[in-house]
């Protein structure tokens, strides 16, 4: 504080225990860092308010930081991550809050990234892995940026980075990290307003997404078909060489990478009336994407005629995102393949006998990967942790 506001704040303190209020009522000693105080004296004989606005500056004070918690994996679900990935314990670690498993890089970034500076005009996409978030995020991109169709022929990955995507390539050795660059220094030096992209659950996001609230946007899937299209992902980009089943058995005990999936949803569900947040479900787009377009732009504060809006319906289609090179992710996974081949032969890379990035683009296509058994589990597993929330995947 300076002079004149160590003075005001005396005086303040004098006539709040002249009148019974009492100091510690206020403040025991000092003001707590970082807070405007309005204070209004009601003095009855006077039948008068007096208004007493004082600005606290910070005091020197160590800010208090979340706590976050690495844990190895041990045990038999080390040993099945282990021969599935083909790394110990899969290449993974686990970090709380959250049971989240990543790659041991993620030290590296979770503190900076739960300590990052967000800004009132940035836009998050939040998900899960393998729900609809690179379709979600070209809509949302689009349309905040004005239907820009030409700047969207970047590459997605660089105009709304995956925040973490340093981390979750932690383990790759083909160098197409090199390609796409320290994606948290990218975040952060990227001019505003940001389209910033996270797979991270609620618990290590940045703590000020609760104070500068920017715009949310959530998507999640039915478990069983992002089940299936993790698998796949994961035999493309983190060179899974295990069974389906194994894969499952994996995704049902919260022991895929990313880890638990309910934790992660109910994060934002919860939160599905702020604001701020837009939750949206993939078998929401594909029934009716016209509609989640307007609602979208609503959101975004955007206005679309007809025109534009089927202008967006073209360019969100199904073929033109398979055939897009800004979002199939083609480059880069070109890139990975021929340096995989150049380290080993080509029956150990496992990514050349995976599905493109964008594979069918539809809804139900557990039926043809389950089999009765493993989606009966999957039922029960699903209905257990929905009981109660509201929540459903039937649109």
């Amino acid at each position: 504080m300076n002079k004149w506001e160590k003075i005001m704040f005396r005086e303040f303190l004098s006539v709040a225990t002249l009148f019974g209020t009492g100091e510690s009522t206020f403040f025991s000693h000092e003001p707590p860092p970082c807070r405007k105080v309005d204070i209004i004296l009601r003095l009855s004989f006077f039948s008068s308010i007096l208004p007493v606005t004082i600005e606290l500056e910070q005091p020197p004070t160590k800010s208090v930081k979340m706590h976050v918690v690495y844990k190895d994996i041990e045990g038999d679900m080390a040993k099945k991550l282990e021969d599935l990935f083909g790394l110990a314990s899969g290449g993974l670690i686990e970090v709380n809050p959250g049971k989240v498993l990543i790659p041991p890089k993620f030290k590296s970034y979770a503190q900076r990234i739960i300590d990052m500076e967000v800004r009132p005009d940035d836009v998050w996409l939040v998900s899960y892995p393998r729900t609809g978030s690179t379709w979600t995020q070209e809509m949302v991109w689009l349309i905040g940026n004005d239907l820009d169709f030409q700047g969207a022929k970047m590459l997605q990955q660089l105009r709304a980075p995956v925040l973490e995507l340093t981390a979750l390539l932690g383990n790759d050795t083909s160098g197409v990290i090199k390609l796409i660059g320290e994606t948290v220094e990218i975040v952060e030096s990227m001019p505003s307003p940001r389209f910033i992209k996270t797979h991270l659950p609620l618990e290590l996001l940045p703590k000020q997404l609760d104070v500068v609230k920017p715009k949310i946007v959530y998507v999640c899937r039915n478990p069983k078909d992002m089940c299936v299209s993790y698998y796949h992902y994961c035999r493309l980009m983190h060179d899974l060489h295990g069974s389906f089943n194994d894969f499952c058995e994996l995704f049902i005990n919260d022991s895929v990478p990313m880890g638990p999936i309910w934790n992660h949803i109910m994060g934002f569900w919860n939160r599905r009336n702020d604001p701020n947040v837009l939750f949206l479900r993939y078998e929401e787009l594909k029934k009716d994407l016209k509609s989640v377009v307007l609602r979208c732009a609503k959101f975004l504060n955007k206005e679309l005629n007809e025109e534009e809006v089927q202008a967006v319906l073209h360019h969100l289609s199904f073929e033109s995102m398979k055939n897009n090179p800004a979002v199939n992710l083609e480059p880069v996974l070109e890139y990975r393949k021929t340096a995989l081949l150049n380290q080993m032969t080509e029956d150990k890379v496992t990514c050349l006998q995976a599905p493109s990035f964008i594979r069918k683009g539809v809804t139900g296509d557990w039926a043809n990967h389950m089999n009765p058994e493993i989606a009966a589990r999957f039922d029960e597993w699903i209905k257990t942790n929905l009981e109660g929330t509201g929540l459903n995947f039937q649109v």
